[in-house]
């Protein structure tokens, strides 16, 4: 059984990676990907590559190890570990499914479960409540790009194409 589909375009992070994010000590933005890999058990080893190579998932004695470069920047690591983590925990959920190759074209569902770990739908909304749906500044409090804060609190529909809502 595969991650549950919220809407057509958000995804619920399956029970595997909604209980290591919480127990990260997620409760404060930016959410630390390496704190949810260290509580899902997942090792981390840092490498130094080319730029272009951000990361991987390779297996060691039958368990998956996240390869990270450290020549890429560290928002781009970030990116990759949430993207990593979100296929070994689609792996955890359902077993059959492989761990998709570089030559694979549907990262989807990883794409949007990273996004998940980076902006936690209940951590946007906390925090939108706190700084009145502020997304620039949501969007430096969390790490990322104006449009993707932008784009995420469309998504929980903070923010109407037309205005704000204001629920308190």
């Amino acid at each position: 059984m595969g991650p549950e589909r919220a809407a057509p375009h958000r995804l619920v992070l399956p029970p595997a990676g909604q209980r290591p994010l919480k127990k990260s000590g997620a409760d404060d933005p930016p959410v630390s990907t390496g704190d949810v890999a260290n509580r899902l058990g997942v090792p981390l080893l840092t490498v130094i590559f080319s730029p272009w190579f951000t990361g991987a998932i390779v297996i060691e004695d039958g368990m998956p190890v996240i390869l990270l470069n450290t020549a890429s920047s560290a928002e781009g690591r970030r990116d990759a570990l949430g993207h990593m983590l979100s296929h070994i925990l689609v792996r955890i959920d359902d077993p059959d499914t492989p761990y998709p190759r570089d030559e694979h074209p549907d990262h989807r569902v990883a794409d949007l479960m990273a996004k998940e770990f980076i902006m936690p739908t209940y951590l946007v909304h906390d925090q939108a409540r706190k700084w009145f749906n502020d997304y620039r500044y949501l969007a430096r409090l969390f790490g990322v790009s104006e449009t993707d804060m932008l784009e995420k609190m469309r998504e929980m529909g903070l923010i109407k194409s037309r205005g704000m809502i204001w629920d308190y």
